[in-house]
């Protein structure tokens, strides 16, 4: 893949890319509050992290590797997971709220014998990956 498409791949939070002796630095500019080093950790990987500055909102990450097409690659792959985790537990975030609006629409809106008879019917896909129970959400530290 080119420099373009890894680029246009991150583009969101894309910082900068260097090139430092053999050394490939990716810089990152996420939300202070993105779960990042244990995402990495979750799956064997040549990518490193350092993290270069933090402000109240943001946190630049820089992602190393040697400069080598799969170590770049790997990288790549990398930043893509933890773009995608904190996506996710932004959006599950999201849906809560505005489920819990639904929710509390209906408990307004109906008398107590109704609401003893609400019921939830959720599937779960078998196809669901694990649980990161020992990952913190969004917000938490």
């Amino acid at each position: 893949m080119g420099i373009y498409k890894y680029i246009e791949s991150l583009r969101q939070y894309f910082y900068s890319v260097r090139l430092h002796q053999e050394i490939l630095l990716i810089d990152m500019k996420f939300p202070v509050d993105w779960v990042i080093n244990e995402i990495i950790k979750l799956e064997p990987s040549t990518t490193q992290l350092k993290n270069s500055d933090k402000s109240e909102q943001h946190q630049l990450i820089s992602f190393y590797c040697a400069f080598e097409e799969k170590a770049v690659e790997t990288a790549v792959k990398d930043i893509q997971r933890v773009i995608k985790y904190n996506k996710d537990q932004e959006e599950k975030v999201n849906l809560l709220n505005l489920k819990r609006i639904e929710l509390e629409k209906i408990f307004e809106t109906n008398d107590v014998n109704s609401l003893r008879a609400l019921e939830f019917n959720f599937t779960l896909k078998t196809n669901t990956p694990p649980k990161l129970d020992n990952l913190p959400k969004n917000g938490e530290k």
